[in-house]
């Protein structure tokens, strides 16, 4: 979350269940979001237990798929209720597939169009049979993504941000996705002839069989696969390195002494995120020591020069990233542009801006730099040191050094966040022997869950098949009737309770002695 934030302070292996303010002591913002994230933690760790990986409630079951005629072609309906997704609550209150909330099927205007709006929308209809899913995800919203937050009887402050569930309902070709698992085989396939490693081929040999399975399932019974094209999104988790190098020891009284590692003037919360991800060729990724946090409304203007709503934060030469709404909704990196000079409420770019302002575009400042050891390509950081040796680290400033694993698979918005402190202290760990620990991303983490199969139905007719939703029950049904409301106690006469009383007590003592 680029927030303006201290530090991210909650961590599941505390096993933390409360925070506990003190009197007279200083409060910062870590310590309240640590209750919120530790309430948030064991709420949908309760969910997921009671529900498992993904169900509607039985009160109020939502996302059921249904086909009905629209205008020039089928309209596919997803229904209002709830659905709870790795223990996140999904609340739809009801709309089309083509208009979601927070998810706009492409139209083919701007890039290849959906496969299932395509066919909703023909005339003559193939037999395509399309996977329908939900794909849920936390974001973070500021005042810049919704004004409304501000406070405007005060002046209109900017105080809390916000995180915002996000749920988008999609589809895939049922094609595709065998294509998909049939390239995952045949790299596990290649994967087990190149290593030696007995538990590594084991672990392979496993996985592969798994994977065969279903797609046999896939193939000889696909109504019964709901869950198999979710493989389609695994992949081994990306993981980055952190550590502090000590520099040559100077002597020069005005710097930071060196036996700290740190050598910032100032305490930072660095933010490291993937850009471009490895399927859109070779990654790179781009790092703020703000967290991100500096950004600001893209008002007015083009081309070289910017009217923004605030220009506190940037200065000359920063490398700043053009984005909106939907690139953050569709998981798009923005446009990265050098700032040539701030001029009043204008932001003047070294080059023309590669795209338009739209409602809701926006300009967020990154720190990357261009150095003698830092090459950067198209305002990124390359993931592949300048030396090309995947064992070298790549610096980031002030001692600060990261390094990536080029084995695995980063996707863009992948982010790892690090607080530093000028005491030499970071917030990354480390093992028993201090070294630091390669860790897989601190987010965003995507869920998914199958809704069912649309396409042609064995009639020939087009249709929806759900038999993969599911619907959890109450452990208790008292509270969905309807009870008539008692009389309280006081209206009620005392000889009428008490004679009421002695009746049953007969019925018992007769039904014992029968």
């Amino acid at each position: 979350m680029k927030g303006d934030f201290s530090r991210v302070s909650f961590d599941p292996r505390h096993h933390f269940s409360q925070v506990l303010l003190q009197q007279g002591r200083v409060t910062l913002d870590a310590d309240p979001n640590e209750q919120g994230a530790i309430l948030l933690h064991y709420l949908r760790t309760m969910a997921l237990d009671l529900f498992g990986p993904y169900a509607a409630p039985a009160m109020a079951p939502g996302f059921a798929l249904s086909l009905a005629e629209g205008n020039g072609g089928l309209a596919l309906h997803i229904d209002a209720g709830r659905y709870y997704v790795q223990g996140v609550l999904c609340e739809s209150e009801g709309c089309d597939y083509l208009d979601q909330p927070h998810f706009i099927p492409a139209d083919g205007k701007d890039g290849e169009e959906d496969p299932l709006r395509r066919w909703l929308g023909a005339t003559n209809r193939d037999g395509a049979r399309f996977w329908v899913y939900l794909k849920v995800w936390e974001r973070h919203v500021t005042s810049v993504e919704m004004p409304h937050l501000r406070e405007v009887a005060l002046g209109g402050p900017d105080t809390c941000s916000r995180s915002q569930v996000v749920w988008q309902v999609r589809a895939l070709d049922v094609a595709g996705i065998d294509k998909t698992l049939q390239g995952q085989l045949e790299a596990l396939k290649k994967a087990l002839a190149q290593t030696i490693d007995k538990a590594e081929m084991a672990r392979l040999q496993a996985r592969m069989d798994e994977l065969q399975a279903d797609l046999s399932l896939l193939h000889e019974t696909p109504d019964r696969a709901c869950a198999v094209p979710l493989r389609v999104f695994d992949r081994e988790p990306p993981l980055m390195n952190l550590r502090l190098q000590p520099p040559e020891r100077l002597d020069d009284p005005c710097i930071t002494d060196p036996e700290l590692a740190y050598r910032g003037a100032e305490n930072h919360l660095y933010r490291i995120e993937i850009h471009r991800g490895s399927g859109e060729g070779a990654p790179s990724f781009k790092w703020s020591r703000d967290n991100g946090s500096v950004v600001t409304r893209w008002v007015s203007g083009g081309g070289k020069r910017l009217r923004v709503a605030n220009t506190r934060g940037f200065v000359d030469a920063q490398w700043v990233e053009l984005s909106d709404e939907q690139d953050d909704l569709l998981g798009r990196p923005g446009s990265l542009c050098r700032l040539a000079s701030v001029e009043g409420d204008e932001l003047v770019l070294a080059t023309e801006a590669p795209r338009t302002r739209g409602a809701t575009s926006k300009v967020r400042r990154w720190d990357q730099q261009e150095r003698e050891d830092v090459r950067l390509d198209a305002g990124a950081v390359p993931l592949r040191p300048s030396s090309g040796l995947a064992e070298d680290w790549i610096d980031l400033e002030d001692g600060v050094q990261v390094r990536f694993d080029l084995t695995r698979e980063y996707r863009t918005g992948d982010y790892w966040h690090v607080a530093v402190r000028t005491t030499g202290e970071t917030s990354w760990a480390l093992d028993a022997d201090g070294e630091p620990v390669a860790r897989a991303p601190h987010g965003t983490e995507f869920h998914y869950a199958p809704l069912g199969f649309v396409g042609l139905l064995e009639t020939g007719a087009p249709g929806v098949s759900t038999p993969c939703g599911c619907v959890v029950k109450p452990a208790r049904v008292c509270g969905a009737q309807v009870l008539q409301p008692k009389p309280p106690l006081d209206n009620v006469r005392t000889d009428a309770v008490v004679a009421d009383t002695k009746t049953v007590t007969k019925t018992i003592r007769k039904k014992k002695d029968g």
